[in-house]
């Protein structure tokens, strides 16, 4: 073996420099065509962009405030933060306590979509009521609980006399009437 010839089984500098060059532009491809295209896949959409039915159920962090009025009944409500006021003069604090999935049980027989006529995919946040000064959403049983779906144009609200929290071990004459208000 002489020392200007390359040993047998080596590459020559030529296969050397066209697997880096090939693995660059493969890098290259990968970091400015796949690794975009993936990421606009992966981020959340931005809500306001796309187009919204009306009384299609929101998903994300919606502040309700201002006056709601039911849709079958002349029962409206001000909203600010965990505070509910009805045109009767009572008023209910909240306070929140988890969020759910729709199709989770809201009683022993009832998902929260079968009580609350909402998409089985939808947010439901669940809270807890820390005063109830004579609202009456419970048809006089006084309300320990709110179911809520969000909507862009409103909310579905249900309420729940005191006891245990919405779920498995609910019996179903613990939820109240379903309301649906809207602006």
């Amino acid at each position: 073996m002489s020392a200007t010839a390359p040993p047998s089984g080596v590459p020559s500098l030529k296969w050397i420099a066209a697997v880096g060059a090939g693995a660059f532009a493969l890098f290259m491809l990968g970091a400015l065509v796949v690794e975009p295209a993936l990421n606009r896949l992966i981020a959340p959409t931005d809500l306001s962009a796309r187009p919204l039915l009306s009384g299609q159920v929101e998903v994300g962090e919606v502040v309700l405030s201002g006056r709601y009025v039911a849709a079958k009944s002349d029962m409206a409500l001000d909203v600010n933060g965990g505070a509910l006021s009805t045109t009767t003069g009572g008023r209910l604090t909240s306070a929140p306590h988890r969020l759910v999935q729709a199709d989770q049980q809201a009683s022993v027989s009832k998902s929260f979509t079968d009580a609350m006529a909402v998409p089985p995919m939808a947010q439901i946040e669940v809270r807890r009521v820390t005063a109830d000064d004579d609202t009456r959403l419970c048809a006089g049983y006084p309300v320990g609980w709110l179911a809520l779906a969000v909507r862009r144009d409103g909310f579905v609200l249900m309420p729940v006399r005191q006891g245990p929290p919405p779920g498995a071990l609910l019996g179903d004459d613990r939820l109240c009437a379903v309301l649906d208000l809207s602006r």
